[in-house]
């Protein structure tokens, strides 16, 4: 039997929660900067397997062809049960990059229908999605987990705190850090200690698969 080679996760893209059959929840990422890291990682020598939201726009020709397995997932829990599936697998998971916009929000009650239209106004209840990242330990014990942080409010310092905190709390090994409060670039952090600036997505992956995964 061929051995199996050591492999890198990489989830990408939005998560979709229905509303009902016509309607969903979703985000704006486009699927851009997973699909960019997973190519890298590839080029660098990697096996991959990407975890693709169904919602990403970023071109996944090129993705499809190179990667161990491209899986599809479309809601919060599709992306959950496709982790837990290669998690009972017993891959030789070695890293895991959780790029993918998880939606925070979800309607429990959504269903195979059509949400009746009127002039008058709606009301939806909703509820938060499971948090995927603190479950990635107890999937991949012996994985190399690195956790993205997007922060709206605040300075650039708290912004690095967060994610400080993320992986801390989420037993995770390194965080990247982005958003308005981050500022422009990203920035990363590891357990020893390690703050770097990224200027760009270019500058990122190719940094995360230099520097992450020896």
């Amino acid at each position: 039997m061929k051995p199996l080679k050591p492999t890198l996760l990489v989830t990408l893209g939005p998560t979709q929660e229905p509303l009902d059959a016509m309607r969903l929840i979703s985000n704006r990422s486009t699927g851009e900067l997973g699909t960019m890291l997973a190519l890298k990682l590839i080029h660098s020598g990697h096996s991959v397997i990407a975890l693709r939201g169904s919602g990403s726009t970023a071109d996944s020709a090129e993705l499809i062809r190179h990667c161990e397995q491209v899986i599809p997932f479309a809601c919060t829990a599709d992306l959950k049960a496709a982790l837990e599936n290669l998690s009972a697998e017993l891959l030789p998971i070695i890293g895991v990059f959780h790029t993918a916009a998880v939606s925070d929000f979800y309607l429990p009650s959504a269903g195979s229908g059509k949400i009746p239209t009127s002039e008058g106004t709606l009301n939806l209840t909703l509820e938060p999605t499971p948090k995927l990242l603190p479950l990635m330990r107890g999937w991949f014990p012996e994985a190399r987990i690195t956790g993205w942080k997007f922060e709206a409010g605040g300075t650039k310092e708290s912004a690095l705190e967060a994610g400080l905190a993320q992986m801390q709390k989420y037993h995770t090994d390194s965080c990247v850090v982005n958003g308005p409060s981050y500022g422009e670039g990203f920035g990363f952090l590891d357990r020893s200690g390690r703050r770097d600036h990224l200027p760009d997505r270019s500058t990122l992956c190719e940094y995360l698969a230099k520097s992450v995964i020896s």
